[in-house]
Parts: C-alpha cells; structure tokens; sequence
C-alpha cells in the first residue's frame, strides 16, 4: 500500500464515520491505486465549517500534518496533508467544494449533485455520471485545457450514461456547439495520438468559441445575488491578504555548510504544498542591471578591498533599502499566491561576515536597520565544525571558517523562527530536520488561522 492510498483511506474513513454527505467529483477511475492530483470533492453546504476538522482529524490519525488551506473561491477549498517519513514527505491534497461555482456564477447545485450520488466499486461516493461529466466538462472549458488524459474522462463518463450526458450537455451549450463534443465523445478511439487529434480537432480548434458559449449559456445571477457575491469574495480576498498562504524560509551559514545541497533537497520536498517556488541568492526582487554583482558570489569573497566608512554606509543604505522594496513590489505578491520563496543568504548575513560585503562601518547599525524589515517565516543556520568547512570549501582560512561558525551561530538571536541545524551529519538526516520544523510551523501556522486544535502530528515532529 503507498503511503498517498492510506492518506486517501483515512480521509474517506474519516468521512464515513461522521456521516458527511460528499462525493468525489473527477478523476477517480483509478482511485485509491494513483492519485496523482487533487482531489476533486463536493460536500453539502451545511457543513463547510465542520469540514476543516475533519481534514486535520484524518491527518492526526496517520501522523499526518494539514499544512496548508487555499480558500480559492467563496464556496471551494483547497487542503494539504503532508506526512513526513525519514527525509520524504508524502502529501494528500483535498479540493473541496459546496456549490460548484466559477467567475461568480453557480454552475452546479451541491444539494442536487448529492442527490444522485452513487457509490463507486471502491468503496467511495461518485455524483452521477451525467452530473460528473458535467462537471468535468463545465471545468475543462472554462481553463481551456483538454488534453487526452482530460477527454479520456470526458469519453468515460459519456460512456456510463449516453442519454443523461446529452441532457447535460445541451443544458450547457447551445444545440450546435454540444454537438461538436457529443460527436468527439462518442467516437471509438484508443487514444492512439493521431487518432486522438483527429478525433478532437474540432473540439480543441473551438475552445475560445465553446467557452464563450458556454458562458452565454449559463443561468443569469440576480444582480442582488452578484452583489452578494462578489462582497463575499472580497471578504475572501482581505482575508488572504492578511493571512497569505506563502511561506518564506532563509538559509544562513558559512562556505562549506552544505546550503545549496540542502536547499536542493528541501525545496523538491517542499514544492507540493505550495502553487509555485521560487529562489533567490541574498536579496528579494531583481536589481537593476549593473548593480545585482556583490561580494558574495566572488570567487574570493574576502580578496576585495574594503569600502571607507562612508562607502559603507551608504551602500547599506541601498541595501537595506532593496530588502524594502523588493519586499513590497516582489515578494509580497508572492507570498499572496502561495509561493514559496527560498532565499541563500539574507541581510543579516552581512552581520557574520562584513568582510565579504567590504562593509567596514558600524555592526551596531547595521543590526539595528535590519530589525526594521520584514521577518522571514524561519531560518535556518546551518552549522559544522570549522574542520569540516574547511574539507568542503577553503576560501577562507580555518580561524576564518572558525569565526564565522561562531558569528552565524550567533544569528539565531536576530530571528523570530530561527533553528540551528547540524550538518555534520549525513544529508537525509540534515534534511529531516529542516522538514520536520517546516511542517510543524505550516500546521501550526494552518491550525491557528482555522481555530483548530494543533494536532499530534506538531507534538510527534517536535521530539523528532
């Protein structure tokens, strides 16, 4: 059994056992053997405030930690479950919905697609296959995105129902339009690739017109229902302005600490709970050209010749500055849409190590500039013996590597969520670490924001 089936078991277990009238809407043909998506679900609307219980409960059951929640439109949420095993995280990411809708308009009513909901050969409620088809079809429309494995669907649930998909669809689109996909889907093909474009040709060639139609088509919102809406949805959009769902980590250390392996290997663990990831050497936003050359990627960051006092401080100036509005205009967006954002080094680096920044001014200012910009969401030092920095990387001499050591150790302090980690130890391990305290503060951070109860998953990493 793989670890993404049980995650999946327990959900559906979890579901069964408070009695919560769901039904998964698209893609489980192959359910529970692969998963390799969202999970596409329809709840009744009752029990929206109930449901994020539930998705924490079925995590606690198999040490599994609800890391992360998109409430991406008013009536539909996207969860995260992770659970770490060694330096491997496994992840489950439930997609649910009330009413289906899109762009401010009801597509789908919850109370009627349950109605006709039928119990899949697993074991798990499915809606109709008229109703999933049209679901899948209402979806795949409107992204503009049908691909084989998409119509392969499509021709699947046509299949289990030919009469009450054709209802379907002329409920959705004009006579000719769903005719063009009534032919598509009721030709015979193995989804051979010359056979599966001629097939669709037609279908694919007229997307931006089926949208269009499909739109046209669709039941006029009152206006006092619109209004309603989109005050709702601006509720939704403050709300993740205050609480934005990215996640900002930083890693500091020394040369020959190890960052950019374990940064390679925490950002691929990582990337799943999040919609994008991006990476950034020392400084958030792009500089202008010309001036994103410092120091730090020298191959001798200690051979160049140090700036006067007032050199110094006004290239802090600008560099404090540059965190600032990197910070606003660059990362802040990011951080809106659920971005991770990896970052090699950070200001504060240039407090251990002013040499390699040719900064020769005061510390005591530049710490104190530093404690007015925005905190990332954790740190990591990364630390090993100054024996082991030298084996690694020598561009420095040892007292150097020594210093150094002391000096980012010493770090910690400037942070909010800072953790020294231990690289002398082989890299799974290394990397567990920085997991384990990653998914500790996404689940608290998760579980705060839901009013939840932290689960045990934080409790069991923490002893980790």
């Amino acid at each position: 059994m793989s670890n993404n089936r049980e995650l999946f078991e327990q959900l559906i277990q979890t579901f069964e056992r408070a009695d919560l009238p769901y039904c998964i809407l698209a893609g489980y043909d192959e359910y529970p053997e692969r998963i390799p998506s969202d999970i596409d679900f329809m709840i009744h609307p009752s029990w929206i405030d109930r449901l994020p219980n539930l998705i924490a409960e079925t995590g606690a059951a198999v040490e599994a930690g609800l890391v992360q929640f998109l409430q991406h439109e008013t009536t539909a949420t996207y969860f995260v479950l992770a659970r770490l095993q060694g330096a491997t995280i496994t992840y489950l990411h439930p997609d649910s919905s009330s009413d289906y809708r899109r762009r401010g308009k009801l597509w789908l009513n919850a109370e009627k697609i349950l109605q006709h909901r039928r119990r899949h050969a697993n074991g798990f409620w499915v809606p109709s296959p008229a109703d999933a088809f049209a679901y899948y079809l209402i979806k795949k429309l409107d992204k503009g995105n049908l691909g084989p494995e998409q119509t392969a669907q499509l021709t699947a649930r046509y299949a289990e129902d030919p009469r009450g998909c054709a209802r379907a669809l002329l409920t959705l689109l004009p006579k000719f339009e769903a005719g063009i996909i009534q032919t598509a889907v009721c030709t015979p093909t193995y989804f051979h690739e010359t056979n599966w474009s001629a097939v669709w040709a037609d279908v694919i060639e007229d997307l931006p017109r089926l949208r269009r139609a499909l739109h046209a088509k669709a039941e006029p919102v009152p206006l006092i229902k619109r209004i309603q809406h989109t005050m709702t949805n601006l509720q939704r959009i403050l709300a993740r302005c205050r609480q934005p769902t990215g996640l900002r980590i930083v890693f500091l250390g020394p040369d020959g600490s190890g960052k950019s392996t374990v940064i390679n290997a925490v950002t691929q663990q990582l990337s799943q709970a999040f919609r994008q990831v991006e990476y950034r050497h020392l400084r958030p936003g792009k500089l202008p050209q010309g001036v994103s050359k410092n120091a730090a990627h020298a191959d001798d960051p200690h051979g160049r010749q140090q700036r006067g006092q007032l050199g110094s401080i006004a290239k802090l100036l600008y560099f404090w500055g540059s965190y600032q509005i990197g910070s606003l205009i660059w990362l802040y967006p990011r951080y809106l849409r659920s971005t991770l954002v990896i970052f090699d080094r950070y200001y504060q680096d240039l407090l251990a190590d002013p040499t390699r920044y040719r900064y020769s001014a005061s510390i005591k200012l530049a710490r104190l500039l530093g404690r007015w910009l925005p905190q990332p969401d954790l740190v990591f030092i990364l630390d090993a013996p100054a024996e082991v920095l030298q084996s690694r990387k020598q561009e420095v001499p040892f007292a150097e590597s020594a210093r150094q050591r002391n000096a980012y150790r010493a770090l910690a302090s400037e942070f909010r969520q800072a953790h020294v980690i231990d690289t002398n130890k082989p890299l799974d391990q290394v990397v567990a670490t920085v997991l384990s305290h990653t998914i500790v503060f996404l689940e608290r951070r998760a579980t705060k924001r839901l009013g939840l109860t932290t689960t045990k998953m934080a409790f069991n990493l923490c002893k980790h």
